[in-house]
């Protein structure tokens, strides 16, 4: 009876010690992070490419603690430089809609660019549509946003480096 209570004093340790270690927390897993990223570009127009306006884009990325691509999103905003009186664009925004497979994807979103010469006479001129895309792949960097345009002699569009 003697050696019983000696096998269950050292199983009884046995058991705390291997307790204390099947208790201990399971490695911490990274929360997803959250990141943006936002791309100036500046439409042209006017005289000798004056920057009439400033348009931002900026893509929304969520990654988990491996760092795959959970999600990705987009917005588009800007203002217009009116100089004065005279010239000023209109903006007609379509926001970013993504696109694309497990591998990744491409965020697309147009701004519709109109000339308007007067505040107080809206008196409006040709248009021209600006195309943004960006490309989020799921695994590592994304490329740098682009923007096209439709008409870049009249609505030429410049980015910051």
């Amino acid at each position: 009876m003697h050696i019983r209570r000696g096998i269950t004093a050292a199983a009884l340790a046995a058991v705390t010690a291997t307790a204390g270690v099947a208790l201990t927390a399971p490695a911490a897993y990274a929360a997803n992070t959250t990141s943006s990223q936002v791309y100036r570009f500046y439409p042209g127009g006017g005289y000798k490419s004056t920057r009439t306006g400033e348009i931002d884009f900026v893509v929304t990325t969520v990654r988990d603690g491996k760092g795959n691509l959970v999600s990705a999103s987009g917005t588009l905003s800007g203002h217009n430089n009116v100089q004065g009186q005279a010239l000023g664009i209109n903006m007609a925004f379509t926001q970013p809609y993504a696109s694309g497979s497990a591998a990744g994807y491409t965020l697309t979103g147009k701004v519709v660019l109109q000339a308007c010469l007067a505040k107080k006479l809206p008196v409006c001129g040709p248009s021209g549509t600006i195309t943004f895309t960006d490309t989020v792949v799921k695994y590592g960097p994304q490329t740098p946003a682009h923007a096209n345009s439709s008409n870049p002699g009249l609505w030429p569009i410049f980015s910051t480096p």
